[in-house]
């Protein structure tokens, strides 16, 4: 009886590990569709000479981003191109955070051009910096010493030089994939599937390969099905925390099933994308170059139109929730008469933008939407910036009402500003003046 005891005890406690600690055997549900990541994963398995094209992207994107710019410059300088963009690459590396190791990669490419005084300073800064087991893996003091000794080791510096490019032969004919079955979550959607530096996919209808696509759609309905385990997965840990001791222990099975199947579920999707994205690099790595502009510029004519219909479905939805907006004759019947009061000069106005220069376009079709409703007014402050103002109010309370009105019309951070007799007055001086 005790033996059997002790044994559901450590059974128990084994269970509750992973049952409340879902880190335990989870991996990351996403599968990997990333350029940065797939370059990284090369350079660790030393495929220097593949990364430089991911990176060299990358970092035209990114052209101040420190950590590209180090990834970009150590794989010119493994693979021996001590030319002046793995030198500058590095530079733009070098500050707070930067690996030591970007010095020792910076003074190879001065040695290898034979600026040794220069070499020399960067080897014993890396030198200072490093640590010693970093360091046992370079060849640092021999490096030193043939620098001291003013001998190059180094193959020349590649020389870059325009030369003329034979004719490229015409691009290959697509492949028809029109066997494959698209699921119907996928038809028509935008699938941002990235295959190689250069090229990028969105739409299923783009891939040249059937095998290829055939493998993207068993990777997309792979993550269905993930989420699916996932969403299980959690529902059987919430159970569990609710059932009687009996139960657990069927319950704590299950999460261990379920686990295992989307450890493996992972795997096969990864593989899956993998094979898509070889099979459609094959294609596009014996196409020509024309071909290549040709694609990329459709891509980029249909970026613009995603971005234009999402620009325009949110001023649709802004549109919907207009508020009424009650003309002024009619407010005043509505609103009692009050006794006139003598003037204090004081106004109170709607400020939904101030800027320098002319406001951005998704600003100007904002004010554009809102002068339909309201009158937008403009002056200029003393320090040269454009203000842009609605509404001319004399009780501050009714300024907080119309600013309410006006954030619901689109302009999230408008605020009230007040004026005495058109000079601009802060909020608290002018409320002392009325009295509110």
């Amino acid at each position: 009886m005790c033996e059997n005891m002790t044994t559901f005890l450590k059974t128990t406690s084994f269970l509750l590990l992973f049952v409340f600690n879902p880190a335990f055997f989870a991996k990351p549900a996403q599968a990997q569709n990333d350029p940065e990541q797939l370059a990284k994963n090369l350079v660790e398995n030393e495929q220097y000479s593949e990364a430089i094209p991911y990176f060299e992207d990358l970092v035209n994107l990114y052209p101040a981003d420190q950590e590209l710019n180090y990834y970009l410059g150590m794989c010119l300088v493994e693979t021996e191109q001590f030319t002046d963009q793995a030198k500058t690459s590095l530079q733009t590396s070098l500050g707070k955070g930067a690996p030591s190791k970007s010095l020792y990669y910076l003074a190879q490419c001065f040695h290898a051009e034979n600026n040794f005084s220069e070499a020399l300073n960067y080897y014993q800064q890396y030198d200072d910096e490093a640590r010693k087991r970093e360091k046992r893996d370079t060849r640092l003091d021999e490096l030193t010493a043939l620098c001291k000794q003013q001998i190059n080791p180094f193959p020349k510096p590649v020389v870059e030089t325009i030369e003329e490019k034979p004719e490229e032969p015409a691009a290959m004919p697509e492949i028809q994939t029109d066997d494959v079955e698209i699921p119907e979550g996928l038809q028509d959607s935008i699938i941002l599937f990235q295959v190689n530096s250069s090229i990028k996919y969105l739409k299923t209808d783009q891939f040249k390969h059937a095998s290829a696509l055939q493998a993207f759609v068993q990777a997309w309905q792979g993550e269905q099905e993930l989420q699916e385990m996932v969403a299980e997965t959690n529902r059987l840990r919430r159970e569990y925390n609710d059932a009687f001791a009996t139960e657990k222990e069927s319950i704590a099975d299950a999460i261990l099933v379920l686990e295992r199947e989307t450890y493996a579920k992972n795997q096969e999707i990864s593989e899956n994308y993998t094979k898509a994205r070889r099979g459609e690099a094959d294609y596009w790595d014996q196409a020509s170059a024309e071909s290549i502009r040709e694609f990329n510029e459709i891509i980029r004519q249909m970026e613009d139109s995603i971005r234009e219909a999402k620009a325009a479905e949110r001023l649709k939805k802004l549109e919907a929730q207009k508020p009424v907006v009650l003309p002024d004759s009619l407010i005043k019947k509505l609103l009692p008469e009050e006794p006139a009061a003598a003037s204090t000069g004081i106004t109170y106005k709607i400020q939904i933008g101030a800027y320098s220069k002319s406001p951005p376009d998704w600003v100007q079709r904002l004010f554009k939407k809102l002068s339909v409703i309201r009158r937008i007014d403009q002056y200029t402050d003393e320090n040269g910036v454009t203000v842009y103002t609605v509404g001319e109010l004399k009780s501050y309370q009714d300024a907080l009402l119309m600013q309410s009105q006006v954030r619901t019309e689109g302009v999230s951070d408008a605020f009230v500003a007040a004026y005495k007799d058109g000079e601009r007055i802060t909020l608290k001086e002018a409320r002392q003046i009325t009295g509110e």
